[in-house]
């Protein structure tokens, strides 16, 4: 038995801490969180488009890859028309927000861990591993943004962190215990975590690096960052 479930809580952990510590410093200068969060788009794209789809492909079919994707978006769009309402009074709003996008985030975090953990030491582990942190940061920045700005103290803001991180290690423990043996089930699975994946980049994240910046710069730096990630993952 491995202890995927246990790296998979401490690369969500770090991606919200860092998100968190980014969001803190830095939450005065609109342009660098917009960059931030169009570094971190493009990564995140690039990383499900040249490394995980791939190899979901190759496990199971176009089918099993499209169903799982479109459930992925199916899944994040039910989140959002549930837990998407909006608040009056700024104060308020800022820690209904908090509370609201941790709630998000977990559902979005634990089918993710329990793909992961299903899965066999491969590459493709390391590159989930490495979506989620990245997939992580900008998530961190915007969950913390509203709570810095309420005036939590930092171990309210760890707690929040926690809440955060421990659906995702729930799930890769869930998903290494019962094992997944169809290879049209894991591609199916992995399609899901991608197409989450996606839509909260392009819905959440892309959309905050572009209020805090402009359209034009933040799809540059957005694809750049897609290129270079997808330069990087060919020569490798």
């Amino acid at each position: 038995m491995s202890s995927i479930w246990l790296t998979g809580l401490v690369a969500t952990s770090l991606g919200i801490g860092i998100g968190g510590l980014l969001s803190f410093l830095i939450h005065g200068n609109k342009r660098s969180i917009g960059t931030i969060y169009s570094v971190c788009t493009g990564i995140i794209l690039g990383l499900a488009s040249f490394e995980i789809i791939p190899e979901a492909l190759e496990k199971g079919s176009w089918i099993t890859m499209s169903a799982g994707f479109l459930g992925g978006m199916v899944l994040f769009l039910l989140s959002h028309l549930v837990l998407g309402f909006s608040f009056q009074s700024h104060k308020v709003q800022h820690i209904k927000s908090g509370f609201l996008l941790t709630i998000a985030i977990s559902i979005h975090n634990f089918p993710m861990g329990m793909t992961i953990g299903s899965i066999e030491q491969t590459d493709l582990t390391s590159a989930l591993l490495a979506a989620v942190v990245m997939h992580n940061i900008p998530e961190g920045m915007i969950l913390f943004a509203p709570l810095i700005l309420t005036g939590f103290r930092m171990t309210v803001l760890i707690g929040f962190s926690a809440l955060v991180a421990v659906p995702f290690g729930m799930g890769a423990y869930i998903g290494e215990r019962i094992g997944i043996e169809s290879d049209y089930l894991w591609s199916f699975l992995v399609a899901l975590s991608v197409g989450m994946i996606y839509m909260v980049a392009i819905r959440e994240i892309l959309p905050e690096a572009i209020r805090h910046s402009s359209h034009a710069y933040s799809l540059f730096v957005a694809v750049i960052s897609f290129l270079l990630i997808g330069a990087y993952l060919l020569c490798i």
